[in-house]
């Protein structure tokens, strides 16, 4: 009974350890990265902002003095006013790697449709669709797919005067 039983226990070492090796090649660098990046834009596309906050580091800052909590409650405000459709679509330029981060360029498309807010969100962002948002991923974990987000760019993108995530009743609206 013990050599079955050290048996067993062998087997699902041997299916763990194989399940790490073939993950680690999966989540590995660029590939990782651009793996990590599609997860991030699919959870915003079905409005899984919790699912977005996993994947924003704890030590993100972007140029709008954002840290993880207020780009986390800053998405959050933005999906809650497209309560009928909300789709993010990513079209992806570029990828590079410099020093353990790689930054992913692309351009960002929202569509959607909900309140009176709605229709201004769109019209602001659709201003600044032409240019390329860059997203700065780095590797934060011993798992293979511990990949967060460390900050996010765009040349010309800007928050409204008065505006404080997650504080819509008291910040200028959307």
């Amino acid at each position: 009974m013990h050599r079955y039983t050290l048996l067993k226990y062998s087997g699902l070492l041997f299916l763990v350890i194989c399940f790490f090796i073939f993950q680690s090649v999966r989540w590995s660098g660029e590939d990782g990265a651009l793996r990590a990046h599609n997860n991030f834009i699919d959870y915003l596309s079905e409005r899984r902002i919790g699912k977005c906050s996993n994947l924003i580091s704890e030590t993100y800052l972007d140029q709008w003095s954002f840290n993880n909590e207020e780009i986390s409650l800053a998405l959050r405000d933005l999906a809650k006013h497209f309560f009928l459709s909300f789709e993010v679509n990513w079209g992806n330029g570029s990828i590079k790697n410099s020093e353990n981060t790689y930054q992913i360029t692309g351009t960002l498309k929202i569509q959607g449709s909900g309140n009176q807010v709605t229709d201004f969100i769109l019209k602001e962002i659709n201003k600044h669709q032409s240019l390329p948002f860059t997203f700065h991923w780095t590797k934060s974990g011993s798992t293979p797919w511990s990949w967060k987000i460390i900050k996010i760019e765009h040349p010309t993108l800007s928050m409204p005067n008065g505006y404080v995530p997650g504080r819509t009743l008291n910040s200028l609206r959307w």
